[in-house]
């Protein structure tokens, strides 16, 4: 361990926020300005404004920002060095199922890896929405969230069938999954609006319920566990009807 990773780890032990901690180590492991450069040479437009966002994976990726319109992805560990192209590979499969826009993606190389490229859509995932957002509109964002289960959970998309553990059959909360239902959504803040899912790369064949359950704890403990369970009783509604 280097002495700059030994001082950056000191810091950090006395900081409490995991998310703070995680961007400063990301800050001092990583040089930024490379990923920030590519990204606006390719963007095309001279002098745009950039963000970075690490979202909710740690250290494993950053993403760069240009003008509020275009992502630009970059894994940050060697681990997930086939996330862009996973994630592309699901997005595109299930665009044409899916009742919530999936953003158009592009794969880009640089520095030898591949670089996920997609159009960037404002908003606010529901972790980061503010719980009184959450409950005005609880049963809209109830009701979008099992339309999306439903439609892909059923779904059959032929390029995945590769992916499809042998003898594995649809089911109630079993079939396509996004991933990850609690963090990978992005809702308008003034309607209620579903206006995309993001974040595939973790995308299976699977049963739900783990994650179902992990995003009903997580949402109780904001006091809003109820818009899942509403979640899982129109599915409910929808999958009896099929």
């Amino acid at each position: 361990m280097s002495l700059k990773h030994f001082a950056v780890n000191i810091i950090c032990g006395f900081i409490p926020g995991k998310r703070l901690r995680h961007r400063i180590r990301v800050r001092a492991y990583f040089d930024l300005s490379k990923y920030i450069d590519f990204a606006v040479r390719d963007y095309g437009v001279a002098n745009p404004t950039v963000r970075t966002y690490q979202g909710h994976g740690g250290m494993k990726k950053i993403i760069v920002v240009v003008d509020g319109a275009v992502a630009y992805k970059f894994p940050l560990v060697a681990s997930r060095a086939d996330s862009p192209r996973r994630e592309k590979m699901f997005a595109d499969a299930f665009r044409a199922v899916s009742p919530v826009r999936l953003p158009r993606m592009d794969i880009l190389r640089f520095d030898g890896m591949d670089v996920l490229k997609y159009e960037f859509v404002a908003g606010r995932t529901l972790a980061d929405t503010p719980v009184e957002v959450i409950r005005r509109h609880g049963d809209k964002i109830a009701a979008q969230l099992a339309a999306f289960l439903f439609e892909i959970g059923r779904s059959n998309p032929p390029q995945l069938r590769k992916l499809k553990p042998p003898r594995a059959r649809r089911g109630y909360m079993r079939g396509w999954y996004h991933g990850d239902i609690g963090g990978n959504f992005v809702i308008d803040q003034a309607t209620g609006d579903i206006t995309a899912f993001i974040d595939w790369e973790t995308a299976s064949f699977c049963d739900w319920t783990p994650d179902i359950m992990a995003a009903y704890k997580f949402m109780s403990k904001r006091g809003a566990g109820d818009v899942i369970i509403k979640t899982v009783m129109e599915y409910g509604r929808l999958y009896s009807r099929a």
